[in-house]
Formats: C-alpha cells, sequence, structure tokens
C-alpha cells in the first residue's frame, strides 16, 4: 500500500487496506515493513477488528522500518486495517509492504513506534 501526499491529496485525506478476516488463535504476531518519509509526513494506524495496536507519526527517514506487534485477540475472525493519513502538505509518503500474521508472539514485539 502507497498513499501519495501531492496533489491531488489535501491533507487529512486517508487511505485504507483492509485485510480479509484473518483466523486469530490467542497471541498472535503482527508483521510488516513500513516506510515514512519527508518533512510532513502524516500517520500510519494499524488496527485488529478496530482495536489500535501500531501507531506512528511523522518522519522516519528514508528506509524501510519493521514492526513487530503482539496482538492479543479472543479467538475467531478478526479484519486487520492498515490507515495512512496525509500530512500537512505534499512532502511526506507512506508504504507498507510483506505482511504477515502468525501464531505465538513476536521476538523484539513493540506496541508503538
Amino acid at each position: 500500500m502507497f498513499i501519495e501526499a501531492s496533489n491531488p491529496r489535501r491533507p487529512g485525506d486517508n487511505a485504507k487496506l483492509y485485510s480479509p478476516q484473518l483466523e486469530f488463535f490467542g497471541n498472535m504476531c503482527l508483521q510488516f515493513d513500513y516506510y515514512m518519509s519527508g518533512a510532513t509526513t502524516g500517520s500510519l494506524k494499524v488496527t485488529v477488528s478496530g482495536n489500535l495496536v501500531f501507531f506512528a507519526r511523522g518522519d522516519k527517514g528514508d528506509m524501510w522500518r519493521k514492526a513487530r506487534v503482539n496482538v492479543s485477540a479472543i479467538e475467531g475472525l478478526h479484519m486487520v486495517t492498515f490507515e495512512g493519513e496525509v500530512g500537512s502538505s505534499l512532502t511526506g509518503d507512506i508504504a507498507i509492504d510483506d505482511f504477515s500474521l502468525t501464531a505465538g508472539s513476536c521476538l523484539y514485539g513493540k506496541f508503538f513506534d
């Protein structure tokens, strides 16, 4: 997923990517790569069935980063949503790649960046 901040985008515009319903078995490891670069980069939110599990805002440098998030959810089907929001001007893009969800806890998991 990629959200471009230049015209015709406006500050506050967002893009959402929804997963299909995924089977959760208690503790899970949600992993993905993300890129947030530019002086006015907006925010990236990740939710599981509407519950915030990851949030990052602003410039993280001209590099890809890996997020590993420990998620504990009631067993059953849940949807993962990635939401990128445009910052205050055109100098900030956000991208995600390589999403995975596996059973068990993440090694070196973190909640917020």
